[in-house]
């Protein structure tokens, strides 16, 4: 057991920006699932996106990030991020967050899709993940203590307000550890699929432990599939990032056709729902589907992270093309915050892709996820700097294990298979309620708010896929509407590659 101020529940981009707006009188502790250079943030291969060039402007940027977000997006959030994103950026490159540049030491922006203007910076080609949580971990490193392995069971929630979390690390030793703030910073839900760009550990237990202690969530429904993962014997290897098809990678089937032709405007820079509802109808045809890169001068000295993916997985990117497919990527909803990354629970905050203010709407814009976790992670931080309280202590006494309990679940393997058929790229009521029918069957409705202390790791961990994957599959089942990246296809016949706004916004 211990007493802190702050406690951040993660360890990427998001927890980090929030760690590093906090004073250095304040007792910090970083706790993650895996090590500290495992997750998301680590592997992300696009850029960064920010109205920082000449041509460009906020309001431009903001009119693309409404477009890809069908309108739904909550406008005042989308303002926030794109105005404050340039500032803040510029900033952290002032202080030596580096960029590609040109042969005449100018930054190089780069095109990706939805993008009226070429405003995606990169670092080390495709490898800005990488960059950017080396330049920041390395700040942050004497400004808060981390834990590693260590995966969070509950949060301490006692009459609506949060007092820190109980977590189990990999040789089943339970912790305490009591905060005046706690912050989660857990991820997506990307791991609840079997095709995915995300880390193995993102299963969605940020979403699961704050259903369990009563915050509301938003926009469950909404998860981007990224169009083109690396397929390789039977299995997503990796992304092969999008700034390819901004450099004028195409998209072609076993013929050599382009299967983006007459489909929409932008053609492979098409927003990217409507890209993988097209190359998913492909997929369902039986046909083989390739990036065709052999456009691109000097492949691997500009993407190295994507070449080393394709030897390590043995294909032959030499040959000019990748074989691809979609895959899950990015969760648009998540637990409800505001601006400044507060729940509906006192004292709890969420930030990253963890956290759902509406800022992405129906579907995220390209690259924008980076700049969401710098200025919501910093917002956040802020925030709790200028408006820390401390806390009257609860119980203080760590928490036993209290009875011998142990719940009914299926393999991990078997909840990504049922959840991939289910709240796949395309989904249809019947599925839904199918598959809503078997996550019932395993007594979610018994162990869903039962005490967990006594819980293995791998039963915490299925636990919480189950539990975020049911919430997410009620949402779809609830909204008829298509949108976005939530696509309904109740009759035959119809587009898959179809994108309707939705009429109404959030927030």
């Amino acid at each position: 057991m211990k007493k802190i101020d702050v406690l951040i529940v993660g360890g990427g981009l998001a927890a980090i920006m929030c760690a590093l707006k906090l004073p250095d009188h304040l007792t910090v502790t970083m706790v993650m699932k895996g090590s500290t250079k495992e997750g998301n943030s680590w592997k992300a291969q696009g850029g960064i996106a920010a109205a920082l060039g000449r041509t460009d402007s906020p309001l431009l940027h903001q009119i693309d990030t409404l477009k890809a977000g069908c309108e739904i997006n909550d406008r005042k959030m989308v303002s926030i991020l794109v105005k404050e994103g340039a500032t803040r950026l510029k900033k952290w490159m002032n202080e030596g967050l580096c960029f590609d540049k040109d042969a005449s030491g100018q930054v190089i922006f780069a095109q990706e899709g939805a993008h009226g203007q070429r405003r995606i910076v990169h670092a080390g080609g495709d490898q800005t993940g990488k960059r950017t949580m080396e330049f920041f971990s390395k700040l942050v490193k004497n400004r808060a203590e981390v834990i590693e392995n260590h995966a969070a069971i509950d949060l301490i929630v006692e009459n609506g307000t949060c007092y820190g979390a109980t977590f189990i690390d990999d040789n089943a030793k339970l912790t305490t550890i009591y905060a005046n703030e706690t912050v989660i910073a857990t991820g997506g839900i990307g791991g609840l699929f079997q095709e995915t760009s995300n880390d193995h550990h993102i299963t969605g237990d940020g979403i699961a432990i704050a259903h369990r202690a009563g915050a509301e969530l938003m926009n469950m429904e909404y998860v981007q599939f990224h169009p083109t993962l690396i397929f390789s014997q039977g299995k997503a290897v990796g992304l092969a990032s999008e700034a390819l098809r901004g450099e004028g990678a195409t998209l072609i089937n076993q013929f050599g056709k382009r299967v983006m032709d007459k489909v929409h405007p932008l053609k492979e820079l098409a927003p990217r729902d409507v890209v993988a509802r097209k190359l998913f109808s492909h997929v369902q045809q039986g046909d083989q589907l390739f990036l065709d890169i052999s456009s691109i001068k000097e492949f691997s000295k500009r993407f190295p992270q994507i070449t080393q993916l394709c030897e390590t997985a043995g294909v032959d990117w030499k040959q000019g093309k990748i074989p691809i497919r979609p895959g899950a990527h990015f969760h648009m909803g998540g637990i409800k915050t505001n601006e400044h990354g507060q729940t509906s629970i006192s004292q709890l905050f969420a930030v990253g892709e963890v956290a759902c203010n509406g800022v992405h709407g129906a579907n995220r814009l390209a690259s924008n996820s980076l700049l969401e976790a710098i200025v919501f992670g910093e917002r956040t931080g802020e925030w709790i700097a200028k408006n820390h309280l401390i806390l009257s202590e609860p119980k203080m006494k760590d928490r036993k294990r209290k009875e011998l309990y142990h719940p009914k679940v299926p393999s991990k393997k078997e909840v990504q298979k049922r959840v991939s058929v289910a709240l796949g790229v395309v989904r249809n009521g019947l599925t839904l309620q199918k598959f809503i029918l078997w996550i019932e069957k395993y007594d979610t409705h018994v162990w869903m708010c039962r005490p967990r202390n006594d819980w293995s790791k791998e039963e915490l961990e299925i636990s919480n896929m189950m539990i975020t994957s049911l919430l997410t599959a009620k949402a779809a089942l609830a909204n008829e509407t298509s949108c976005g990246a939530h696509f309904r296809q109740e009759k035959k016949g119809r587009k898959l590659y179809e994108q309707t706004p939705a009429k109404t916004t959030v927030g």
